[in-house]
């Protein structure tokens, strides 16, 4: 079976189907498509895990707070912080705190 063929089986099948409303991880869903395909497009060669950088959130936000360039002190985890939304929020809440203290 050539792949043409292979993946409009797939999809075509998929189309017939009536979408779950637990399914939001389908080709009919054209905006989780789109982030998904963002994000393949931004993909680094070197990344870091969600892990790798919880382990340097705090002083990601303590040199952001006094005023450092964190994009060109911390490169890989501005891009992980860019492309991963639970990260990007446990930061700016640190951020916030950091803000907020005497």
């Amino acid at each position: 079976m050539k792949f043409k063929d292979l993946f409009g089986r797939l999809f075509s099948e998929k189309r017939q189907r009536p979408a779950s409303p637990q399914s939001k991880m389908s080709a009919d869903n054209p905006e989780m498509m789109g982030k998904i395909l963002e994000m393949l497009e931004n993909t680094q060669e070197t990344e870091f895990t969600c892990d790798d950088v919880f382990a340097v959130l705090d002083q990601c936000a303590e040199l952001a707070a006094r005023g450092e360039n964190v994009k060109s002190l911390m490169p890989l985890v501005q891009q992980h912080l860019d492309m991963c939304p639970d990260c990007r929020e446990e930061y700016e809440a640190l951020q916030r705190v950091l803000l907020n203290s005497p």
